[in-house]
Formats: structure tokens, sequence, C-alpha cells
């Protein structure tokens, strides 16, 4: 048995950040002061702990005096009315508003549809509330947006759903039929997919600054966003008044692709960053 003394300490991932909320966790660096920035994240869909930890380990290395904000996302969250939005986004929205408030910066980082979806609300909360535009200085979209094709929404539902033998037998057949109730319930109230909407509205210059700079990271090997899907919205964006930059991986997995090339990946981040000051 190893000797107590000496044994490494395992700390749990994300429990040095406070819970304040539904899905909504904080952080606060010892050397925070006005100046420093804010670190928004909205996670990827069913996220584990352990693979966020290492975004926020990465961002406190990279801004050491920052403040952290994370909101997590469940599969349950991709379906809510908008209404639902504004109560369990408050506690985050309350800090971004002091932190913009005091002359702090925001750096919004969002994965996938999951987490793009819920920045788009927190975006709609904030002019519904402000009467402005979200003010950041950069904006992050990793492995988003796609359009929600049937079968690579299908491949993100059946990854989301638990581990446990139920799941792996019937995981398919219980995506398929999410899917298929989704599309009923839009062909019955006469409405565009969310996923369709989403896309528009990321790209909405009364919703989003087109001043702040914009990167997309993407993967050719993505099998839940294709990179044409990535591609063409950034295009999209480009036109609209925004200044782009497509950072293309190679073979990583969807929202994975600090696994292939870390200083590629955090590079773009950085530039993004600068260029928006």
């Amino acid at each position: 048995m190893a000797d107590p003394i000496t044994r490494p300490i395992i700390t749990e991932p994300l429990s040095e950040f406070q819970k304040i909320g539904y899905n909504t966790y904080f952080w606060t660096s010892e050397s925070f002061d006005a100046t420093s920035p804010l670190i928004l994240l909205f996670a990827w869909n069913a996220a584990a702990a352990k693979h966020i930890a290492k975004y926020t380990v990465a961002y406190r290395k990279l801004f050491p005096s920052s403040r952290i904000l994370l909101i997590r996302c469940n599969t349950p969250d991709m379906l809510r009315a908008e209404k639902s939005y504004r109560k369990l986004l408050s506690p985050a929205f309350e800090i971004v508003r002091g932190h913009v408030k005091s002359g702090g910066e925001v750096l919004v980082h969002s994965f996938s549809n999951g987490g793009a979806n819920q920045l788009v609300q927190f975006a709609k909360l904030w002019r519904r509330t402000e009467g402005s535009l979200l003010p950041v200085r950069a904006q992050v979209l990793d492995s988003s947006p796609g359009k929600g094709a049937w079968k690579r929404s299908h491949s993100a539902i059946k990854l989301s759903l638990p581990r446990a033998i139920f799941f792996r037998i019937f995981g398919s057949l219980l995506a398929h039929l999410l899917l298929v109730a989704i599309f009923v319930v839009d062909r019955v109230m006469r409405r565009e997919h969310m996923i369709v909407v989403m896309c528009r509205l990321l790209n909405d210059p009364s919703l989003f600054q087109t001043k702040a700079p914009r990167v997309y990271l993407y993967s050719k090997a993505d099998a839940m966003v294709g990179d044409d899907e990535v591609e063409e919205h950034a295009d999209e964006a480009a036109s609209k008044g925004w200044e782009v930059e497509k950072v293309k991986f190679e073979k990583s997995p969807h929202a994975g692709h600090i696994r292939e090339d870390k200083g590629k990946y955090w590079k773009a981040v950085m530039a993004a960053w600068e260029r928006g000051g």
C-alpha cells in the first residue's frame, strides 16, 4: 500500500468550480481584477466533466487572472421552450452583466450545436433585458454549427445517452424515435427545425456583434457536424461583415480537435482574442 504522505492527490475534474445554478458553474482566479477577461463557455451536449476540464485548465493557463463561467448542456436542454431559458440562464446572465458593467471583456466559446443553441438563447435574453447586443471581444465556435441532418443528429443523440446496457442495446432506436417525434411536432406546429433557426440566428447582426472576430474550429472527420456545413456558415458570416478565420483539422473527432493539434487549436483562439482588442 502506498504511503498516504506520498500518495498523489487526485482532484475531481471541475471540482474547483462553484455551482451557481442549473448546469452553471463559476471559477474566479485569485489574481482577478476589473481588467481581467471573463471566459464564457457553452459546453457540448452530455459533455463529461473530464473532457470539459481539458479546456478550462488550458484557459486558466492562457488567462491566469481570468474568471470562467461554464454552462453545461443535456439532451432535454435542446428541446426546451425559449421562455424556460430565462430562469435557467439567470445566474450566468447576472455574472456577465456585472462583469461588463465593471468594464471587463468577454471571450465566448461554444461547442457543438448544444453549446451554440444555449449561446443563442443567452444572446436573446441579453438583447431582451439590456436592449443591446451581447458584448464580446472574440467568439469561438467549436464543431458547429451543423444543420441537424438526420444521420448526424442520430449519431449525436446516441452518443449522449447513458452507457448502461439498456441504452447500448436500444440507444439507436431511441435516438430515431426522438428524431421522429421532433419531426412530427415541427410539422404539426408548422415551425422550422430548431437547428435551422439556430444557424440563422448565429449569423444575425441584430443578435451578435459583427465587430467581434470569429474563429471556427472544425474537422473533416467529424461524424456529427460536417466540415461543409461549418464552412458554409462561416462564409455567410464573412459576407455579413464578421471577420472570420476557419481552422480545419483532418482527423479529430467531434469536439475533440485539441487531440489532433493542441498548439494549432489554442493559437487560433488567442489570435481571435488579440484581433478583438
